[in-house]
Order: C-alpha cells, then sequence, then structure tokens
C-alpha cells in the first residue's frame, strides 16, 4: 500500500487553531473532511464527495450539551485528535490511531453515575446506559450514567454495561465479560476485533474458528470467512480469494464477481456476476435489487437519501 502517495492525494486541511486548539463549531465539518478522505483512502467510499453527501458527522447532540454545560469540550486534545485520525493506518492489525487518548479528552462528561443521559459523553464515567424500547436515533431514549467499565464475569451488553480494557462483551443478548485472548489461542469469531489482546486480531484458521494473531498481507495465504464483518485480509482494499485462498485487492466496479465481499466497500455484487455501484444521493435505488444504496442514505421512494435528522434531547 503506497502509503506516501495516498497521504499527498488526501491531505486534509484542519481549520485554523487558535491557543485552545479547534473551535467547537469547526469540529463537525474538520471531523467529516478527516474521516471522509480516510473511507475514500481506505477503499470503504468511491471519493471523498460522495462520502460527505452521505450525511458528514452528526454531533448535534454534543454540540447541544456543551452549550447546555453537560460536556466539557477540550479543543486542544480535538485538534490532536484530528491529527492523528489523518493519517489512520488502512490495515485492521494497526491502532486505530496513535491519539487515542486526545480523543478521549475531546469530551468529558459532567454526570454522575446514576444521573439521566442520553449519550455516553454527558457521563463522567463515558458510559451511558440505554433503556426503554424506543428507537435511538429517531425518539431520545432516556438512559442512566454508570460508575464505570465492569469486569471479568460481570453481566454486559450494547448501549448497557461495558467492559474494561482487558475484556470484551460477547455477541450475545445475555452476555458477560470474557477476557481477551492471547496472541496463538482461539478467538470468538462473533467478536474479531474484540476477543484478541490490542494489536492482535481474530484470524481465519479454515475450520469456522479463529485464532488471534496478525491478519495476511496482500499475497499471503488466507480463508474467506463468508462475512464483512470478519476481515479475512489485514488491508481493508483487499479480500480473500476463493479459489487462490490468496488476499488480493477487492474488486472494482463492472469487474467480475461471485460473493459480496470480492467487491470494493460501495459496490455490491449483483445477479449478473459484475460489481455494481451503490448508489449515491439523489439517484434511482431499489432495496429489493441492486443496485442498493452508499453509507447511511436511505431508499425513498426509489431515491437515495439522507435518513430522517436525529433529535437532539435534552
Amino acid at each position: 500500500m503506497a502509503k506516501v502517495i495516498s497521504a499527498l492525494l488526501f491531505l486534509v486541511t484542519i481549520p485554523a487553531c487558535s491557543d485552545s486548539g479547534i473551535a467547537l463549531s469547526d469540529l463537525p465539518a474538520a471531523a467529516t473532511d478527516i474521516l471522509c478522505t480516510y473511507a475514500a483512502r481506505c477503499g470503504e467510499m468511491p471519493d471523498v464527495d460522495s462520502c460527505k453527501a452521505t450525511g458528514g458527522t452528526d454531533m448535534e447532540q454534543l454540540l447541544a450539551d456543551v452549550k447546555a454545560g453537560k460536556t466539557k469540550y477540550d479543543g486542544k486534545a480535538a485538534a490532536a485528535c484530528l491529527d492523528a485520525m489523518s493519517s489512520m493506518s488502512c490495515n485492521y492489525s494497526d491502532p486505530v490511531n496513535d491519539g487515542e487518548q486526545a480523543c478521549k479528552d475531546t469530551f468529558k462528561g459532567t454526570v454522575a453515575a446514576g444521573g439521566d443521559c442520553f449519550i455516553n459523553e454527558e457521563c463522567i464515567s463515558m458510559q451511558c446506559e440505554l433503556t426503554g424500547t424506543c428507537t435511538i436515533g429517531v425518539a431520545c431514549c432516556a438512559g442512566t450514567c454508570t460508575a464505570g467499565p465492569v469486569g471479568i464475569g460481570s453481566g454486559c451488553s450494547w448501549g448497557g454495561p461495558v467492559c474494561v480494557d482487558t475484556a470484551y462483551c460477547p455477541a450475545e443478548l445475555v452476555a458477560t465479560c470474557m477476557a481477551r485472548a492471547a496472541v496463538g489461542q482461539s478467538c470468538d469469531t462473533s467478536s474479531p476485533e474484540d476477543s484478541c489482546v490490542a494489536g492482535a486480531y481474530c484470524v481465519a484458521n479454515g475450520s469456522n474458528t479463529g485464532t488471534c494473531g496478525k491478519l495476511p498481507a496482500e499475497g499471503q495465504s488466507c480463508y474467506p470467512t463468508g462475512a464483512s464483518y470478519w476481515p479475512a485480509c489485514d488491508s481493508m482494499l483487499d479480500y480473500c480469494d476463493s479459489v487462490t485462498l490468496k488476499c488480493v485487492p477487492k474488486v472494482a466496479v463492472g469487474g467480475v464477481c461471485s460473493v459480496s465481499v470480492g467487491c470494493v466497500d460501495y459496490a455490491a455484487c449483483d445477479a449478473t456476476g459484475r460489481c455494481a455501484a451503490l448508489a449515491g444521493a439523489g439517484e434511482v435505488c431499489d432495496d429489493l435489487t441492486e443496485p442498493r444504496c452508499l453509507g447511511s442514505l436511505l431508499c425513498s421512494s426509489g431515491t437515495c437519501a439522507l435518513p430522517p435528522a436525529t433529535p437532539v434531547c435534552q
């Protein structure tokens, strides 16, 4: 992967920073620029503009919380976070970014354990346990701030208690925190990114199980996983060819395909055996056949459109 060339082609300009870092009002656009540049560079989107047309970065709740004093914002930490994000690797086995702590320090909640919350960033613990039956993102689902991460053996769930860094929460309806497996040990195929220690990934071994290690690079031997959530190759730009059992570049739009995981991420294998581009904003769509919509766009009355705006909860 030509990282130097990619960096030159997709250079991101961050808004000018004062001594206090990035102004809160500039953050959504700056984050969208960097995340869409990353998505285009790593093959998740066809280009930056198409990515931005899918909706950008939704921070309206955060902006409202900072204004209300429920959440504190650190502009310097935000600048450091975005700077690190601009050089994130396209490899699954590499760290997400070198500015992980800065990203964590950008927003700090003020609501103590037991208080009402709508998002994690409102809580001192950075954990809002959502409850109720309303649809998150459509209605305001009030939750409760928890005391913090829970240890191995404790109950956990999506939207509920989260585990300490040395553990993970299995993808089950009723789950308990499990210790992350070490390199060389068997791992949870339903949680390929989380079930191994930091720096390792659950690597397919051909028997519907996995082993913690580094995912194979382009040209190396691999085993197809048959699921996009469980990558078989280290680079986001590659997939495991079911014939050669080698990691090869994903098939471009118009290329011959036989499985959905073989096409670039912004395309799907259609009934003719070709990779068809997902429809962008304003383009014709059909949820039952190809092309479907790109990213977070929804097929509404035969046209790809932005989903309804997420409500800002008070």
